[in-house]
């Protein structure tokens, strides 16, 4: 049976986020199972994280956006998904999260030139965990 794999990364949030920034997981399903992106994004930026907007790029272009909101002991995560991003991350198998406040949301480019890895160098980058 033929897998499919995409990995997602971020850079550390501070030093009490993670050790093993930067931060990757891969994902894997089966040749011929949907692709469930949105839960993959639900599940990469988790609970844990402070409350900030994350925003995912694949092959450089914008892809997701998570807004992790955090207030009183509860947490909410909104997430918008690329239309396109079968054709993104059929491209470039990896997707490369950036973060700032809430209020700074609108100033995260929508494509990065520089910092961003192909899915062939994040896959030298060590696993933090596999799904």
């Amino acid at each position: 049976m033929a897998f499919k794999k995409i990995a997602l990364t971020r850079d550390s949030f501070c030093m009490g986020d993670d050790a093993l920034a930067p931060n990757k997981r891969t994902y894997e399903w089966a040749e011929g199972d949907k692709i469930c992106f949105f839960s993959i994004l639900e599940d990469y930026i988790g609970c844990n994280l402070p409350g900030y907007y994350w925003r995912g790029f694949a092959g450089g272009k914008w892809i997701a956006d998570v807004n992790l909101h955090r207030e009183d002991l509860s947490v909410s995560k909104e997430i918008t998904i690329a239309e396109n991003w079968e054709e993104l991350l059929t491209k470039s198998r990896s997707v490369y999260f950036i973060h700032t406040e809430y209020k700074n949301k609108d100033s995260l480019p929508y494509t990065l030139k520089d910092g961003y890895s192909s899915f062939e160098e994040t896959e030298e980058i060590p696993e933090y965990n596999v799904r």
